[in-house]
């Protein structure tokens, strides 16, 4: 008996799959000539023909984006929607920072240190006495630069319950939980990014200043550089208009309102507008003044964005985590980071020898954004045309999203196929012998029982996540899997089911016999 062909093409889709899971981004920066510093194209009408082309092929219902250089604000827009209800987006539309917000807690770190309360070199027990990680020796070592630094030893994956929350907890209650959280690295010897860092700084910058976070950043870092759109809270920005997040289901956008988390306030979820952050770029390119007012010293301002930590290297790039900022040195220097919820996306480059800064804050995000190179791309075109270079002008985004929902249409066929096969042919008996049994019983469990559970117990380990961080981050790859290993056990259930409870082919003599009144030959069954 052959082995049925159509197993043969489902394994296959689903190892195309895999495949197109693990694809790299290939979006970089640009480059220039050593010591160019002269200023940079302010072709603003191409730049937003560009934007408005990106936004259109990647499926983004809303793109704010800001431009900055030297002490001004030189150019921002708003493109596409902010809500389902078609509200225009605006340069001034409020949206989620995402870790963008980890630069602001590292500047009011950095003030506290020049006001003479705080000290980098101090452990973090000096702070927060109770201050406990899962390797209770280490937790006396762990000082505030530390934790700048992301050279804590906590590692990234321990984020994820502080992700999946449901925006109740507070930050005392989030660093409270690290006290289960083992480090997986000496403390100052390896980067390992991780939010936990950062909600333990915002946690400090409470007990330091005596108010709460949320008072602080509003009063010394928003009021100060007139971020008249940014807040700390979701439903005052609301009330300002704030965009609707939406996630990516197979491609298409869908709105999606999630629990706004407090408890991750410092490290992820500041509210503000591409206008807004304009001015802070502008605070960050001029030693820490905007206008007439400063923020912070020029050299509290060089120490941000001072590399300290060495990244690890992907495509030859030389990046290293400062303060709360990416520090890259290929092509052309730049300082930049990056900022992700499930629902929102933001970019922020600042190449210091154009005295340029770009931001770019979308209303969208899911689980092909990197493979896809929805992640960064706008915002790294930008900075290419600024510099005179040309951008990637064709997406790949729609395209590797068809090959991602084919794969899952076909996969998802063929398992329902094999159970429909398997309904129709309930009521055939079946051989009992071994080499009869091979292909149509036990071949077939091994991917029906071994592979869902695998896929249940195994793929948040190789993913270093839990099931509630991916279905939150990646909600069509993630109820479609949950989907597919509930079809799998049911059909791999069903057919040991039907393996005990079938009817038997018996047989005796396997030669012919032949009947006495008319010679016919015929088996007996």
């Amino acid at each position: 008996m052959r082995y049925p062909r159509y197993r043969i093409y489902w394994r296959s889709a689903l190892l195309c799959l895999c495949v197109l899971l693990r694809a790299p981004s290939t979006t970089q920066a640009g480059s220039t000539r050593p010591g160019e510093t002269t200023a940079p194209s302010a072709d603003f009408q191409t730049i937003d023909a560009y934007v408005a082309a990106q936004m259109k092929a990647m499926h983004i219902p809303g793109v704010a984006l800001g431009i900055v250089h030297g002490t001004e604000v030189v150019h921002v827009q708003g493109f596409g929607i902010a809500n389902p209800a078609g509200q225009p987006m605006t340069a001034q539309t409020p949206m989620i920072l995402g870790s963008t917000s980890k630069s602001f807690t590292a500047l009011a770190i950095m003030q506290l240190v020049e006001s003479g309360k705080l000290s980098l070199d101090a452990p973090v027990q000096r702070y927060l006495p109770w201050y406990q990680v899962g390797t209770p020796a280490a937790s006396s070592t762990i000082t505030v630069r530390h934790l700048l630094n992301q050279v804590s030893g906590i590692p990234t994956r321990a984020v994820g319950e502080s992700l999946t929350g449901t925006g109740d907890e507070t930050l005392e209650q989030v660093v409270r939980a690290l006290k289960d959280v083992a480090l997986t690295a000496p403390v100052g010897s390896t980067y390992q990014y991780s939010n936990l860092n950062y909600t333990t700084l915002g946690l400090i910058v409470e007990t330091v200043s005596g108010q709460s976070y949320e008072a602080y950043v509003q009063q010394h870092i928003f009021e100060p550089l007139h971020m008249r759109q940014s807040f700390v809270s979701e439903p005052e920005a609301m009330q300002q208009g704030m965009a609707t997040g939406y996630r990516w289901w197979f491609g298409v956008p869908v709105p999606s309102h999630l629990p706004y988390l407090r408890g991750s306030l410092p490290a992820g979820f500041l509210i503000s507008s591409a206008q807004d952050m304009a001015h802070y770029l502008v605070a960050q390119l001029n030693d820490g003044r905007y206008l007439e007012t400063s923020v912070l010293s020029a050299g509290g301002i060089a120490q941000l964005h001072h590399p300290a930590a060495m990244m690890t290297s992907q495509g030859g790039r030389g990046d290293a985590y400062g303060m709360g900022w990416v520090i890259s040195s290929s092509g052309e220097p730049s300082i930049w980071h990056a900022g992700d919820t499930a629902n929102f996306h933001a970019d922020m480059i600042i190449l210091p020898r154009k005295q340029v800064g770009v931001v770019v804050l979308m209303n969208v995000n899911g689980n092909l954004a990197r493979a896809t190179n929805a992640q960064g791309v706008i915002a790294h075109g930008v900075q290419r045309l600024l510099l005179g270079q040309q951008p990637p002008t064709r997406s790949t985004f729609w395209q590797r999203y068809l090959v991602f929902d084919a794969a899952l249409v076909l996969c998802s066929a063929l398992v329902l196929w094999s159970l429909v096969r398997l309904l129709r042919r309930s009521n055939r008996p079946i051989r009992r012998r071994l080499f009869s049994l091979l292909p149509g019983v036990i071949l077939p469990l091994l991917w029906e029982i071994a592979l869902p559970i695998w896929l249940l117990l195994g793929f948040p380990t190789r993913s270093g996540a839990t099931w509630s961080l991916i279905l939150l981050y990646f909600p069509d790859l993630g109820h479609w899997l949950l989907g597919l290993c509930v079809l799998l056990l049911a059909t791999g259930s069903f057919r040991v089911i039907l393996a005990r409870t079938r009817p038997r082919m018996q047989y005796t003599d396997p030669a012919p016999a032949i009947t006495a009144q008319t010679g016919d030959y015929r088996r007996i069954v």
